[in-house]
């Protein structure tokens, strides 16, 4: 356990105790685009009550602590007020790193025009959450939100409600006109441009009703989310994958960002195996990375994108969830570093973890009658790739075989022999050298062919 210190909303310094993590201690933890998002409704609720900027917001996050979050910047636009983060990530290299995260908020007595596609009046109190500028819509189903809304995730909604209702709570008594031209203010230009800052009725949007003892029985808010330049960033994410379009999408568990979780890379991968799922898929392609994934892609260019799942190091897991979540079989594709350490069964195969040992492949060469000479040079070989050309050089295919072989044995006892299993092994040019496991696996239902015609091991 540890001690992580912050603020409450008062500004009242506090403490918590949490469970370790799995972060290396020397990388800086930061803070994710659902707190960012929620840290920037309160400032921009604050200072439409007030008529103060906030410097710094107290965020509650979803673990029950508060976190000091720096405002960028706040202003006014017209009926609406804005504040903006700047999403800091510490020391995880996420794309939205750097990124501005604004969110514009007008409340009243009424409820917002366009609260549902139903047209149909809310319930009760709450708010009207608009994906603006930079920020996805869900169009695929597999996912935790349903198609047609905001991509904003569960636990950053109920942080974003639980948030504006402390603000609305501790600040309404000030509660004052909102400061504009019009009223002696000055209008400040919002960071998305003014013709960002009225909701688009016909925009993804969801209601998000207030908790019934929260206290706020008759306040109704607009807010729109927006990521100036999300549109790009997400290009560079899984969500195109996903069917998550026009932007990034609004994360968080904690509202903390652990360098590396495993956390964070696992929900990843099981979001897009649920969208594989989804879509009809029962054969999933699992690859390390880019390079195996556009191998693959080049045998079977006709398979849709969405069968396409990024693995990299977390080979039992993706295996597992694959079998739970109701996929028949699975296709690995790798490089030989990768397939060295599954072919010895580790859950897990990043070098920081799971140093490559390839002691046993040499052992593997000599009980297959290899020379001697072969099988130290590949005891002490410096990388996988290393061995693999010694390997070839020596027209040793024998023992890249025996070795893929095993990792699809591997696979099968992490999948407890429920799914039909395959691999292709790429060499470090991105050619096929190897194919091992169940032969004529199909990537979905309707799929008229096999993936392809291997041998069988």
């Amino acid at each position: 356990m540890r001690t992580l210190a912050g603020q409450d909303h008062s500004g009242k310094d506090v403490q918590v105790t949490v469970p370790d993590d799995d972060s290396p201690r020397n990388l800086r933890k930061g803070f994710s685009t659902g707190t960012a998002m929620a840290a920037a409704a309160r400032a921009a609720l604050r200072r439409a009550l007030t008529g103060e900027a906030p410097a710094v917001v107290a965020v509650k996050l979803p673990m029950g602590f508060y976190l000091p979050i720096p405002v960028a910047s706040s202003g006014t636009h017209g009926r609406r007020v804005w504040a903006s983060v700047v999403k800091d990530g510490g020391d995880d290299p996420d794309v939205t790193h750097g990124a501005k995260i604004v969110v514009s908020v007008a409340a009243g007595r009424t409820a917002p025009a366009a609260c549902s596609s139903s047209g149909k009046p809310p319930e009760r109190a709450g708010v009207l959450l608009v994906a603006g500028e930079g920020v996805g819509k869900v169009t695929k189903p597999g996912l935790p939100i349903p198609p047609g809304e905001p991509a904003v995730n569960p636990v950053p909604r109920r942080c974003l409600v639980e948030n504006l209702v402390e603000e609305w709570r501790r600040w309404k008594h000030l509660a004052r006109p909102i400061q504009t031209a019009e009223t002696n203010g000055v209008a400040e230009e919002p960071p998305w441009g003014a013709e960002r800052s009225v909701a688009d009725p016909k925009g993804p949007r969801v209601w998000l009703p207030f908790p019934e003892s929260s206290g706020c029985n008759r306040v109704f808010l607009e807010v729109i989310v927006s990521v100036p330049g999300g549109e790009a960033l997400a290009r560079r994410t899984l969500n195109p994958r996903l069917g998550i379009l026009g932007g990034i999408s609004i994360l968080g568990t904690t509202g903390i960002v652990r360098p590396f979780s495993h956390e964070a890379y696992e929900e990843t991968i099981r979001s897009a195996l649920r969208v594989a799922r989804a879509a009809g898929a029962t054969t999933v392609v699992l690859t390390t990375g880019g390079k195996s994934e556009k191998g693959v892609r080049a045998l079977r260019p006709d398979l849709p994108p969405e069968v396409f799942v990024q693995v990299a190091d977390f080979f039992a897991f993706s295996v597992e969830e694959s079998r739970r979540l109701g996929f028949r079989a699975v296709v690995h594709g790798a490089f030989f570093g990768k397939v060295v350490k599954m072919a010895q069964g580790h859950r897990y195969t990043h070098a920081h973890r799971v140093p490559l040992d390839l002691k046993p492949l040499a052992r593997r060469a000599a009980a297959l009658g290899h020379e001697a000479s072969l099988c130290e040079a590949l005891a002490a070989a410096n990388t996988a790739r290393h061995a693999l050309e010694l390997l070839k050089a020596a027209e040793a295919h024998d023992v890249i075989e025996s070795i893929c072989r095993d990792a699809v044995a591997a696979s099968r006892v992490f999948s407890g022999g429920r799914l039909h299993t395959e691999l292709l092994l790429f060499d470090y040019d991105g050619r096929l050298i190897a194919r091992t496991g169940d032969s004529r696996i199909d990537c979905r239902e309707d799929s008229a062919g096999a993936l392809g015609k291997g041998a069988a091991g």
